[in-house]
């Protein structure tokens, strides 16, 4: 990657995962992090989703994290903690800043 490239990530970076922007303080496995929450996104990835076993049909949750406060991509249908609440990870993906997961519950 450029450097230009590295700073243009970094700014990015930045500004979105800042509390005073997007970010919010939540507990992911027993640790605060700081993630960004998009449940516009999970809906409209929902309406256009043409494969119902993707995982993001029945997710109720979709959020950004930074990949370096995540020690690693958590792997579809693994259990993570989210405030206290456990749930399957329906879709997890990557790039080269931050993994954009999207949870389903587990029931009660």
């Amino acid at each position: 990657m450029s450097l230009f490239a590295e700073q243009l990530a970094k700014d990015a970076q930045a500004v979105f995962f800042n509390l005073n922007e997007f970010g919010e303080l939540h507990t992911i496995e027993g640790r605060q992090m700081v993630i960004v929450i998009d449940n516009d996104e999970l809906r409209e990835r929902q309406a256009n989703s043409t494969n119902p076993d993707d995982g993001i049909h029945d997710a109720e949750i979709l959020f950004y994290v930074k990949r370096e406060d995540f020690q690693q991509r958590p792997a579809v249908d693994s259990w993570l903690t989210l405030d206290g609440k456990q749930y399957r990870v329906a879709s997890a993906q990557e790039d080269e800043i931050s993994y954009t997961i999207a949870l389903r519950a587990t029931g009660s």
